[in-house]
């Protein structure tokens, strides 16, 4: 991936924190908020379910990470962290790319915050946010 210009923070207020706020959960139940150094992005994809959806992935964003191998061979691995952006239905393209633009930015602050208690986004076309910080290994099943 190209350079991140400057030390910039990812942040991502989903909710309130209040006391049913969690720091790590496998669907993003009450992870209320989170945030990841703009440098550990690893990958942004984008789908569609009617909605708009781009993924940020994030290495190091999770407690555990490192996959455990035996021979060479990956057999228990954490998912990356990831953040799901609801977007506007056929913006996806758009929020990457602004997003980007962004995170290289010489004038962008150093903290990029997506907020939807305040609906404040610093791209357009985003409505919605859902973190995801994984406490679930997932095993590698063999066909040997």
């Amino acid at each position: 991936m190209a350079q991140i210009i400057g030390d910039k923070l990812l942040m991502f207020h989903a909710a309130v924190v209040d006391a049913n706020s969690v720091a790590n959960a496998d669907d993003g139940t009450d992870l209320d908020l989170a945030a990841f150094p703009a440098t550990n992005v690893t990958a942004i994809a984008a789908e569609n379910n009617g909605n708009g959806l781009v993924y940020i992935y994030f290495k190091n964003g999770t407690k555990y990470e490192d996959g455990v191998a035996v021979g060479g061979t990956v057999i228990e691995s954490m998912e990356q962290a990831f953040v799901r952006l609801t977007c506007t239905s056929g913006k996806e393209a758009s929020v990457i790319e602004d997003l980007w633009i962004l995170l290289n930015s010489v004038s962008a602050s150093p903290v990029i915050k997506f907020d939807v208690v305040n609906s404040v986004f610093p791209i357009e076309n985003v409505s919605g946010v859902q973190i995801r910080r994984h406490i679930t290994t997932n095993t590698v099943a063999s066909d040997a």
